[in-house]
């Protein structure tokens, strides 16, 4: 089978090397082009990728190559390779690299549904999730204080995560937030909201463990004042080892209407770009404006390797 391999050099570990996929993809009998996430090229080498798209990174290369996908004919598999691998834990992509490798010729494809937010900023599309509140701030000081570790945190990467994300919960005041959830006005203060097409959110945390990613419908996650002590004791639990899901309210949507500044969003695992000012004035990227949020961008067909059951 021919295929085209997406690969994040600076994922992963040794036995995630460019090298050693190509080995194991051989040895599974896939004939093997490649393309590094690093290098120019991405676009070119998905016009003809072959039978198969196989993506080796995290979170924000499998996103890049979703998109690029959609409205192609051409199934995407995963190696998770990354920090978090949100995408891969609720796509249930995960395994050795031989175990997914040797799956991929019997697996089950599914649909991964793409979205939409639509706003006078502009549009950006997500796999993952859109919101406001402590994740968009977890996002933004993230690259410095866990990636970097300018803080000093302790542990690996996702633990150091869930310690800045206990801080954030525990002192962020709730904000007052217009949202209208198919046509039902749910305005109120809340210390965050997360549309999600995903369970995962952050450091794989489960806001929403019945969103699924193929059924077309956004699950709407709201923490006001009165369910903070439910995040922050999950936050705890999860640091000690021993976490359930949060039980947070869930409203399941096709369209979100949300008023924000793009200073106050995420879409996915970062912030929305922003928008350039041009001359004097205030600034538009602190200007509130109203954003439509759906699942209306398409699908990309992925790979899931059957797993025997137990017993």
């Amino acid at each position: 089978m021919d295929v085209t391999l997406i690969h994040n050099p600076g994922a992963g570990d040794e036995a995630h090397s460019l090298e050693n996929l190509l080995r194991e993809l051989g040895r599974a009998g896939y004939e093997v082009r490649h393309q590094s996430t690093k290098k120019n090229g991405l676009d070119e080498a998905l016009d003809d990728p072959g039978e198969l798209v196989i993506v080796a990174g995290g979170d924000g290369s499998i996103k890049r190559v979703a998109l690029a996908l959609v409205g192609r004919e051409v199934p995407m598999a995963i190696l998770p390779i990354g920090t978090a691998n949100n995408i891969a834990r609720s796509l249930g992509a995960l395994g050795s690299v031989n175990e997914l490798i040797n799956g991929w010729r019997t697996a089950e494809r599914r649909k991964l549904s793409v979205g939409t937010a639509v706003s006078r900023w502009g549009t950006m599309s997500f796999v993952e999730s859109v919101g406001v509140g402590v994740f968009t701030e977890l996002i933004s000081r993230g690259n410095t204080e866990v990636d970097d570790n300018t803080a000093g945190l302790t542990g690996h990467a996702l633990d150091r995560a869930l310690l800045l994300l206990q801080s954030i919960v525990a002192e962020r005041p709730a904000k007052p937030r217009q949202i209208e959830v198919d046509g039902k006005d749910r305005s109120g203060d809340y210390v965050l909201i997360e549309i999600m097409n995903m369970p995962l959110v952050g450091p794989n945390v489960p806001l929403a463990p019945k969103a699924d990613y193929s059924d077309d419908q956004l699950e709407v996650v709201t923490v006001t004042e009165k369910e903070r002590s439910i995040l922050a004791d999950y936050v705890k639990a999860r640091l000690a080892g021993v976490a359930a899901p949060p039980k947070l309210p869930v409203r399941r949507a096709r369209r979100v209407v949300l008023r924000a500044s793009p200073v106050q969003l995420h879409v996915d695992d970062e912030g929305w770009k922003p928008v350039r000012a041009e001359g004097e004035g205030p600034d538009p990227n602190k200007i509130e404006g109203e954003l439509t949020i759906a699942l209306d961008g398409g699908s990309v067909e992925v790979l899931v390797v059957k797993r025997e059951s137990a017993g």
